[in-house]
């Protein structure tokens, strides 16, 4: 909901004509420090400019950048209906990366058509690099009849540089921002009356450095002295200074409950009436905030219809400095206040920042507990596994589900194996201290994990593999049970027995509930095609791969790891059947899928399959390195089951079928050479593929020639022509 703009706001035309002029950028930057008036600025010109605008407020939580989307994609859906919501339904995906979602939401906005500005309010709160990260990809993407304005306190870790020479990036600085003389001289003289002279006004101008904030607090303080012109020579200093000795004046002026009120709800950041009734105890919150609207600039609405508040930012930080010399206790119980008022409204996410900022970790496991199911099914697992790690180990022994569904979130988020096994330690302790907690569902879940992200031993797995369906099916809600017999299915298929693997992934897709399950229904259709593929019913396989990928892409699985089996069942099948060029992509697009910061047999299952497709296609050095990569994993497998048997094969197939060596690479290109290929075939310079890798454009352009060399050509268009047939051109990531 876009914000209103404030009475008495000085209207700044010529920001407006800046604001105006870069339009045709993708970001328009307001950068400044604190009390430059950015957000003011963006609201008044979102006021009166026609374009439809989706405005969101950041805060430390967005860091998270599944929050940060599903912010976007709600105002975006609320300014252009239709085009967010399946949007937000892919960000409900647990685990699912970032970017296909932002190319959802630019591909909508793109058939919207209409133009359209995206506000990020206060990005410097953001903090976090996969949140910066994600919003440089959409900048890089982003329609022509879009366009982001962004307020920050600092410089964002985006390539700004890159932007600014494409013309990509307006600025709007802290230079243009101070206020001038005129501007001064409609504030204070014009809107509130106080009697200043030009050279008052220039003095004024002087000491503050234009700086809006510093005028604004002026402008209170001033107006109520009996000589405002001797109050004007009354200080001087940084603007640090000048805002503590304005701020200490305000507020000293202030009947003693208004300034109590100001103080304790500091702690709020943002809030309603209720919210401050209930933290404070009182009834007229609503008419003490009207009136402070109606008397200061310090109070910011956040919304179009007043529920929601915050205060100047520099204000705000000034009250919580007063607020903990006063009462140095008291922000612990304003903030478990405001928690449990949250709790109360449904707003889990506030209720538990609150909980953690009052260091109240028992209410935080409660709540995460409490809602733990809630949090995967919208996606917001990286905020889940953060709040957990937080927590002390005896609480999560409290909340046996808390460590379980964590070994869950950390696979899915593909976190290292030593940070799984911390989890899967606490909930096995768990699981032995507080039996009577441990439901079904939680040993189905952490037996499924364990299968999928950390079990070397093909044995192994498929006892733990059993485990899991045995609770899974005691578990009356059958959350798990199509899950627990996709990894059941995948231990059998890695133990070779094919017969027992197909007979349980059947089982698992002709479920009622199956396609309600997507992560382990797409897994159970892949095993059904790389079964098939292996016993050479390439048909049945290629229409359980296609259905598996199918409803990966429409249930936001695309990138996550339960479809890389489809890929690579479509794979086996596609070379058995001669396609061998889209049996190089689908093998490729599998092996990246399974790929894990630790060492698994479904990693080096993809890389045989990706061996064995480049051996059909006559290149045997590509052949060979991935199939020394698979059998590297396999040396340290304790149980490989029988991908020693498949390497076998790869390599006879090798030996049989020599390819003829003028088919290949004259020599094999390196992995940066490599990289820079995959650049080649788009429409980008050297230059621009330079800053795409990180490297210089010298480093390009040598990588460039010796890519000629190595496949002997003389030009680009040559060396995409050669490379795609030699099955070397990976897409760009």
């Amino acid at each position: 909901m876009l914000p209103r703009v404030q009475p008495g706001v000085v209207r700044r035309p010529r920001l407006f004509r800046s604001l105006e002029r870069g339009r045709a950028a993708a970001l328009t930057l307001v950068d400044a420090p604190v009390g430059y008036g950015k957000t003011m600025l963006l609201r008044s010109w979102c006021a009166e400019h026609p374009t439809p605008v989706a405005w969101v407020t950041l805060d430390e939580g967005d860091a998270d950048p599944v929050r940060l989307w599903t912010y976007v994609a709600s105002a975006v859906e609320r300014v252009a209906e239709g085009v967010g919501r399946p949007v937000l339904r892919r960000l409900a995906v647990p685990g699912a990366p970032i970017e296909p979602a932002v190319d959802q939401l630019l591909n909508g906005l793109h058939a919207y058509a209409g133009p359209l500005a995206i506000v990020l309010d206060d990005l410097h709160l953001l903090g976090g690099e996969p949140s910066f990260r994600s919003i440089a990809y959409a900048l890089e993407r982003l329609p022509e009849n879009v366009r982001v304005l962004a307020t920050t306190r600092t410089d964002p870790p985006i390539r700004l540089a890159r932007l600014r020479a494409r013309g990509g990036l307006s600025e709007i600085r802290a230079r243009e921002l101070a206020f001038t003389v005129d501007e001064a001289r409609e504030l204070l003289v014009r809107r509130e009356g106080i009697e200043l002279t030009d050279k008052d006004l220039g003095l004024l101008v002087e000491r503050t450095e234009g700086w809006p904030a510093g005028l604004y607090l002026a402008a209170l303080w001033l107006r109520d002295l009996a000589d405002p012109r001797e109050g004007v020579r009354a200080f001087a200093g940084s603007h640090r200074a000048v805002a503590e000795y304005l701020a200490g004046e305000v507020l000293e002026s202030l009947a003693p409950d208004t300034k109590d009120f100001l103080l304790r709800t500091s702690v709020l950041g943002r809030f309603t009436p209720e919210l401050c009734d209930a933290v404070l105890s009182r009834q007229d919150s609503a008419a003490v905030l009207a009136d402070l609207r109606r008397s200061n600039v310090f109070i910011v609405a956040l919304d179009g219809h007043g529920e929601w508040y915050r205060y100047h930012h520099l204000f705000g930080e000034m009250l919580g400095l007063e607020l903990a010399e006063a009462r140095l206790a008291e922000p612990a119980a304003l903030h478990r206040r405001a928690a449990a008022w949250y709790r109360g409204q449904g707003l889990v996410e506030d209720a538990i920042e609150h909980a953690a900022a009052a260091g109240d970790h028992t209410m935080v496991a409660d709540l995460v507990a409490e809602h733990e199911v809630e949090l995967f099914q919208s996606g917001r697992v990286a905020l889940f596994l953060t709040w957990i790690k937080k927590l002390p180990p005896g609480l999560l022994l409290e909340h046996p589900s808390l460590p379980a569904f964590g070994v869950l979130a950390a696979g899915q988020l593909g976190r290292p194996a030593v940070e799984l096994q911390q989890l899967l330690s606490v909930a096995e302790r768990a699981r032995d201290q507080r039996p009577a907690a441990w439901a079904p569902l939680l040993e189905a879940i952490v037996e499924v994990t364990r299968v999928a992200f950390l079990e070397t031993d093909v044995a192994s797995a498929i006892e733990h593999a059993r485990r899991a369906v045995t609770a899974a099916h005691a578990d009356a809600t059958n959350t798990v049970t199509v899950a627990a017999l996709a990894s059941l299915s995948n231990a059998l298929f890695f133990a070779g027995d094919l017969a027992q693997a197909r007979t349980v992934a059947l089982d698992a897709v002709e479920r009622p509930e199956a396609a309600e399950r997507p992560g382990g229904y797409v897994a159970a259709l892949g095993l059904l095609a790389a079964i098939d593929a292996e016993e050479e019913r390439t048909a049945t396989a290629v229409a359980w791969a296609r259905q598996a990928i199918g409803y990966a892409q429409e249930t936001g699985q695309a990138e996550l790891w339960p479809v890389a089996m489809a890929h690579l069942g479509l794979a086996s099948a596609l070379a058995k059947t001669g396609h061998l060029a889209e049996a190089d992509r689908e093998a490729m697009r599998g092996e990246r899928l399974r790929r894990t910061p630790q060492l698994t047999a479904a990693h080096a299952h993809a890389l045989l399959v990706l061996a064995e497709v480049r051996a059909a296609r006559s290149l045997p050095a590509r052949a060979t390195s991935d199939l020394e990569r698979a059998r590297a994993v396999i040396s340290e497998l304790p149980d490989p089951g029988r991908l020693p048997a498949l390497a076998d094969r790869v390599q006879k197939l090798l030996e049989v079928e020599p390819a003829d060596p003028q088919q290949g690479p004259i020599e094999e290109p390196s992995e940066g050479e490599l990289a820079v290929l995959s650049y080649l075939a788009t429409d980008l310079s050297l230059r621009e593929i330079g800053g795409e890798l990180y490297v210089s454009l010298n480093t390009i352009k040598t990588h460039t020639r010796e890519l000629y060399r190595k496949l002997g050509v003389h030009s680009r268009s040559e060396a995409i022509a050669r490379a795609a047939t030699l099955g070397l051109l990976d897409p760009p990531p």
